[in-house]
């Protein structure tokens, strides 16, 4: 299970006034002379002890320190192989996320591989688009810790179960984001393999310009990352020893991944590609609740097209054209590298604003409203000539003697015409679908699933999918942050 933060999108003014002494549990304000020197934590003069954050019961560790420079002051959350906690590191004074292994899995070869995996994999990426890594090791009591910078704001994933889809530029502003997380990691010979919803972080920074906080995508759990370069392979994956063996989350695994096969750029490219897709339409293109059938069909079927699956989406062309490459079945397809991608991506883009209407323009709200030179050719052209099919009325009408049967009929179908036009590039707005969801899993027999193909599937899965707030045991819990931890 996921393991994100609960109160991340919360002020630090707001979360301190929570924080409680952990044996007392008094808040700060019952002691009215409390001061602190520099960057130190507030501590309860009567144990010693720093204010915690207590919302999620006792927990022995909070107020303890870790390796000597980590205070414990909050959980964020928790899973099979451990938990995450906010902690603050007084030496610098500040926040950091701290991933804890458990004491009774620390020392088990697997768990502590992909712990291991993962710290290496985020230390040796710069990239603001990647989350960060500031420490990593064994902590007293023989647990591993990873340090991570202390994100503020929302998954992908969440943002999607609040809203249902994206506006397409927004789509793809967080698509070129990832992009350059991975063209770091790619170039460095990591690839993901688990790109999903809820391991892309849409983090809220300070903006040096007036607009306030601006927002970046950040990638997340690099947890089964793999290297594709021999010399980190060896080192990293001696646990991936058995042939066919599937890593990652069906519901976003390429065709490739999902057969167990070498891996490599243009895998994590898919798997991007079906969150494009996702943000675009609300859904992913498979949906199945079955992981074996989800599988299978990244395999064998060509995604839905939003024409047929949703036709209130709308999606620019040049933007759905390049989707239709990148979820394409064959790697040798589909864009062959993050910056090729972010290039195509980049033009797709630009065709896209070339064509928008100016009454149906959806472009941020920093850029002017511009009304396309064809459409306004095409309106002037149909105003024109109404003016000259009233004009000639007047004539008609001023001479009894002329025959008036057909010119105005005439002016006016040019002029309807002119006016259709334009209403088709306008368009009509959208409603928000709804978004499903579907459960991490890691089945490893999708070869099956190819042979029994669409038998697996039972009729109902068909059916259509209610919004998650008619069905509540679906959606994910909004205090998942930080990547899957289990």
């Amino acid at each position: 299970m996921p393991v994100l933060a609960v109160d991340a999108t919360l002020p630090p003014s707001s979360r301190s006034l929570e924080r409680v002494c952990p044996r007392c549990r008094k808040k700060p304000g019952a002691f009215p002379g409390l001061v602190t020197v520099g960057v130190e934590l507030p501590r309860c003069p009567d144990h010693g002890l720093p204010f915690v954050d207590f919302s999620d019961g006792q927990d022995p560790l909070l107020g303890t320190t870790i390796a000597g420079r980590f205070t414990i002051l909050g959980k964020l959350g928790r899973g099979s192989m451990g938990a995450v906690y906010r902690a603050r590191q007084e030496a610098v004074g500040r926040d950091v996320a701290l991933k804890l292994v458990r004491r009774d899995r620390a020392h088990d070869p697997e768990t502590k591989g992909r712990f291991e995996r993962e710290a290496r994999a985020i230390s040796s990426l710069v990239s603001p688009h990647t989350v960060t890594a500031f420490d990593f090791g064994e902590a007293e009591d023989g647990s591993w810790f990873l340090a991570m910078e202390m994100l503020e704001g929302e998954t992908v994933g969440e943002r999607l179960r609040r809203a249902g889809r994206f506006d397409w530029f927004d789509a793809i502003r967080f698509t070129r984001d990832a992009l350059r997380s991975l063209a770091e990691a790619h170039q460095k010979g990591i690839i993901h393999r688990d790109l999903k919803p809820d391991n892309l972080f849409l983090s809220r920074v300070p903006s040096s310009g007036t607009s306030g906080d601006q927002e970046l995508c950040k990638v997340l759990d690099f947890g089964i990352a793999k290297w594709s370069r021999d010399d980190e392979e060896t080192k990293i994956d001696q646990l991936e020893t058995q042939a066919g063996t599937v890593f990652g989350t069906p519901r976003y695994m390429s065709p490739e991944q999902a057969q167990g096969g070498v891996l490599d750029a243009r895998s994590d490219l898919y798997s991007l590609g079906v969150l494009l897709y996702q943000m675009l339409s609300g859904r992913a293109p498979f949906v199945d609740d079955d992981a074996v059938v989800v599988m299978a069909r990244h395999i064998k079927d060509p995604p839905p097209r939003f024409r047929d699956m949703k036709p209130e989406v709308v999606v620019p062309e040049a933007v759905e054209s390049l989707l239709w490459r990148v979820l394409a079945k064959s790697p040798a397809d589909r864009p062959a590298t993050a910056e090729a991608f972010i290039a195509e991506l980049d033009a797709a883009e630009a065709s896209a604003r070339a064509l928008e209407s100016g009454l149906r323009l959806t472009l941020p709200p920093h850029e002017k409203w511009v009304i396309p030179r064809r459409v306004g050719v095409l309106a002037g052209v149909g105003i024109g000539l109404l003016l000259m099919a009233a004009a000639g009325l007047l004539l008609i009408r001023r001479s009894p003697t002329m025959n008036v049967s057909a010119a105005p009929a005439a002016g006016f179908d040019l002029g309807r015409a002119a006016s259709a036009d334009l209403s088709h590039a306008v368009g009509d707005p959208t409603p928000t679908p709804s978004v499903s969801s579907l459960e991490n899993s890691s089945a490893a027999q999708a070869t099956d699933a190819v042979d029994a193909g669409h038998a697996l599937e039972p009729a109902a899965k068909h059916a259509t999918r209610a919004h998650p707030a008619t069905k509540p045991a679906l959606a994910k819990k909004a205090n998942e942050r930080y990547g899957r931890f289990e």
